[in-house]
């Protein structure tokens, strides 16, 4: 007998009403678009302490978003989120931003009457649901299809056949189709050919790409400069060369994020009011930035690199307060974490280009060192394309650190990196 997501006694309910859910962390996977910007992302409950299996996340979401305020915590994009029991019997679900989240079916769902009155419900208000091929292909699941905006197919789970057969069929009702780890070039093609235009999780490098464009040799020569012994006159001038990157980084500088009392009008003026260990972040930070992108496009590279970087340097100064350094290094690290998924190469490759201090090129290629834990908390947390789970509990033991206090942490990472990212644009 499947669970029913609509009735519980009233001694299950008033339990889970005065138990809140065990510490965790919220992982934010990256949805891409057919451009490879930022669609949205898929949240994923990491328990900082072992539970069952059938522990209920989507309750621990809801009580996430409700410590931050739904507002913020749904803030800028898209989110796709477990539609379990505990979510949809709870009254805050009826607050969720109605264009920022999607509840997506659980794998188990009985349909019934009270179900049904249930999600009409929440439609009526504006949710919207998504649900996974293979499950809206099972007999029974007519009645729930209406409520779907979104159905996303995963090639591990539905064959090629399937695939074709039943993303046409939900393409033709309006439905979004969506593709998860695609496992090569050619069946993302495929996905694309179909009318495929979201993606979570792995998208194929085309291993065969054209060269490095101008503008990316200019921002690997400004990270080199930056970190290594070039002079500010060196640095001022290679800039230069690219009139759209000093635009950006006046744009990114005069944001709130970076709290200058002044607004920042020319290159000259950053350069002195930065001073270089500042302007170094902020080279790291337009190593990430795009040209040629649509209006409105996100880059989930630069969006993930800056918020591992905060949260990096948060952590670091919480742990450490008295090694401003650390922070800093940590910063870079987090930073420069992404960059071989940005230029297509291997981070022992492009770091035979750029010079880093030990910690950092131990944390980057082997995930050791000194702050190896640091990025590995910070990747699980901001992952990117194939970066695994792993259990947060003995690695959260390493660092030292808590849950509780790593939340508000991870929080204002996701701000400060979508502040920073807008402004790039």
């Amino acid at each position: 007998m499947e669970p029913d997501l609509t009735t519980a006694s009233s001694t299950d309910a008033a339990a889970d009403a005065s138990a809140p859910p065990p510490p965790r962390l919220i992982r934010r996977e990256p949805i891409l678009d057919q451009n490879r910007g930022l669609a949205g992302y898929r949240l994923r409950v990491l328990w900082a302490e072992p539970q069952e299996p059938d522990m209920d996340t989507g309750a621990a979401l809801i009580e996430t978003a409700r410590t931050h305020g739904a507002s913020a915590f749904f803030a800028y994009a898209p989110h796709w989120i477990d539609g379990t029991p505990g979510l949809l019997q709870n009254a805050f679900a009826h607050m969720l931003p109605r264009h920022r989240t999607y509840l997506e079916f659980p794998e188990k769902i009985e349909i019934t009457p009270e179900l049904i009155q249930t999600l009409q419900s929440l439609a009526h208000g504006g949710t919207k649901f998504s649900i996974r091929g293979d499950i809206a292909a099972q007999p029974g699941r007519e009645a729930i299809l209406p409520f779907c905006k979104v159905v996303r197919f995963d090639p591990g789970l539905s064959t090629k056949a399937d695939i074709f057969r039943q993303s046409f069929q939900h393409k033709q009702a309006g439905r979004q189709l969506m593709a998860v780890d695609t496992p090569d070039k050619a069946t993302h093609d495929n996905f694309m050919l179909l009318g495929f235009t979201l993606f979570q999780g792995h998208w194929p490098m085309d291993l065969s790409a054209a060269p490095l464009t101008s503008r990316q040799k200019t921002l690997l020569r400004l990270v080199t400069l930056i970190m290594g012994e070039g002079e500010v006159p060196e640095i001022q001038a290679c800039l230069q060369q690219d009139p759209e990157l000093v635009k950006t980084l006046l744009d990114m500088v005069n944001t709130p994020a970076f709290g200058l009392s002044q607004e920042v009008e020319s290159l000259n003026q950053a350069i002195m009011l930065l001073g270089r260990r500042q302007l170094q972040r902020w080279i790291q930070v337009l190593m990430y930035t795009e040209a040629g992108k649509p209006a409105g496009y996100l880059s989930p590279t630069l969006l993930q690199a800056s918020a591992r970087a905060h949260l990096m340097e948060a952590l670091s100064t919480l742990l450490h307060p008295e090694q401003t350094v650390r922070a800093e290094t940590a910063f870079t690290t987090g930073m420069l974490s992404i960059m071989d998924q940005l230029f297509q190469g291997t981070m022992q490759d492009l770091l035979s280009q750029v010079r880093v201090d030990v910690p950092v090129r131990e944390a980057l290629l082997r995930r050791e060192g000194a702050l190896g834990p640091d990025l590995r908390l910070a990747t699980l947390i901001f992952p990117s394309d194939r970066d695994e789970e792993e259990d947060p509990a003995p690695l959260l033991r390493e660092l030292g650190v808590t849950a509780e206090q790593l939340d508000p942490l991870v929080q204002e990472a996701f701000t400060w990196a979508h502040s920073i990212t807008q402004a790039a644009q």
